[in-house]
């Protein structure tokens, strides 16, 4: 095609990605004030809160990463203008998901055992458990959250994801305020009340996404919440089949920084802190590539479930070219703008030194990082979960962490790298990943489509 094909299929790219930044910054900014209105209130509170974040963040994702898998689904059927089978994803997918609260919460309800095993402190023990049983009862809302966005996105309506994200994101800070200091005649709970806060965000979430998706005439015509159906195993195993996968893949990406973060912990604070600021921005700068490539599954799952797979795969060829168009800027940017960004963190000299080196590697692996976060978004729209899974864990645990290890806390090949040495080790894990995830591609995108009757 011409370069104004590339041109407007990213315009179409950036059209439903943009929301879904917004949203994504806007999740990440919550979490933020949670740990900055902790913090004020007790150093306590502020740890406490930390703790249970490391338990609950986790299993967020396991619930969040298993419903992309209908994400998917419901792309390929809108494409295929099949609203039966759209229904009975949305609808199969929301047992799914709400059977998979039910463990969640019961792990965070119980909490002690896991707490009492990691030698927690008792003061922090306390706090921790409040604030994690608050937040057990705001599971249910998450997973009926989760597959409605899933339904949502799937039909390439990505702003109903933005706009309660928005709504909650300010509606978050007073909470907070009134329940963990004791304001407007609530009850002063600390880093428990911040718990409670994100409870009733998480069903002012699920409430806002239901009145979203239940104006059919902005979903097509499409009422999933019509003629309710029982559980129906072939639906839900099919879904479980895909998304199992992708969850755990999602997890076992988002582990492995908080790994690296354990394992650097005794070699002191100021490599910890290092470490944690060009992590922190990492993250953030990770929201681009990951709502391009969300962006990437709904549009390539759509035009598989047209039947239109040469137009699908010139959206994986447009996404490769967005994702190569960002990587470069970020990376520019990072080069250019670390010393400055560095400086709103940490006055600490010996902190902006080395988090400033870390930068360097950061900027180095925006390029392989967002190309093969563009591949496994195209995988999950071809409904390839399993080998993915099994690339990225090699990969990441396979290769990066061991590798890490050994550059970092190691005179095996070198001196100590300290920081610098998983850093490095995660340029060569993506690079490898990016390879394998790409090489995985090609041969999927070759193969004739055969979409899944629901």
């Amino acid at each position: 095609m011409r370069n104004n094909g590339y041109v407007s299929e990213l315009r179409q790219l950036i059209r439903l990605a943009s929301p879904l930044l917004v949203a994504h910054l806007l999740t990440t900014a919550i979490s933020t004030v949670d740990t900055l209105m902790s913090g004020r209130y007790h150093a306590n509170d502020l740890a406490a809160v930390a703790i249970g974040n490391s338990i609950w963040l986790p299993a967020s994702l396991l619930i969040s990463g298993l419903l992309i898998a209908s994400t998917s689904m419901v792309a390929r059927f809108h494409g295929a203008r099949d609203q039966g089978a759209i229904v009975t994803t949305v609808q199969q997918s929301t047992w799914l998901s709400l059977a998979v609260a039910l463990p969640v919460m019961l792990l965070l309800l119980n909490v002690g055992p896991l707490l009492e095993w990691l030698q927690v402190d008792g003061k922090l023990r306390t706090i921790t458990r409040g604030y994690l049983s608050a937040i057990a009862t705001g599971v249910p809302a998450m997973a009926l959250f989760s597959s409605l966005r899933s339904f949502s996105e799937g039909m390439g309506r990505t702003r109903p994801f933005m706009s309660s994200s928005c709504f909650v994101f300010l509606l978050n800070i007073p909470l907070n305020y009134a329940l963990i200091y004791g304001r407007w005649g609530m009850p002063e709970l600390g880093g428990v009340g911040c718990g409670w806060a994100t409870a009733i965000c998480l069903w002012l979430h699920a409430l806002i996404m239901i009145g979203f998706t239940s104006r059919c005439e902005y979903y097509e015509g499409v009422a999933w919440y019509r003629h309710w159906q029982r559980p129906r195993w072939s639906t839900i195993s099919h879904v479980l089949q895909l998304g199992a996968p992708i969850a755990l893949a999602v997890v076992a990406e988002a582990s492995i920084f908080s790994t690296i973060a354990l394992l650097l912990s005794p070699l002191g604070a100021t490599v910890v802190a290092g470490h944690q600021i060009a992590l922190t921005v990492s993250h953030i700068i990770f929201m681009i590539p990951l709502a391009l490539s969300q962006a990437i599954t709904i549009r390539v799952g759509h035009f598989l479930g047209r039947g239109d797979q040469g137009h699908a795969n010139f959206v994986v060829r447009s996404g490769f070219v967005g994702a190569a168009l960002v990587s470069l800027s970020t990376a520019s940017l990072i080069l250019l703008l670390r010393e400055t960004i560095v400086g709103w963190f940490s006055t600490d000299h010996a902190v902006q030194a080395l988090a400033m080196g870390l930068f360097f590697w950061m900027a180095l692996y925006q390029i392989p990082d967002q190309l093969q976060i563009t591949a496994n978004a195209a995988l999950r729209a071809y409904q390839d979960s399993h080998t993915p899974l099994l690339l990225i864990l090699f990969s990441y645990w396979g290769v990066a962490l061991p590798l890490g290890f050994v550059l970092a806390r190691t005179d095996w090949l070198a001196e100590p790298l300290a920081a610098e040495g998983f850093w490095m080790a995660l340029v060569a894990g993506l690079s490898m990943t990016c390879l394998l995830l790409g090489s995985r591609l090609f041969v999927v995108a070759r193969r004739p489509v055969h979409t899944y009757q629901g």
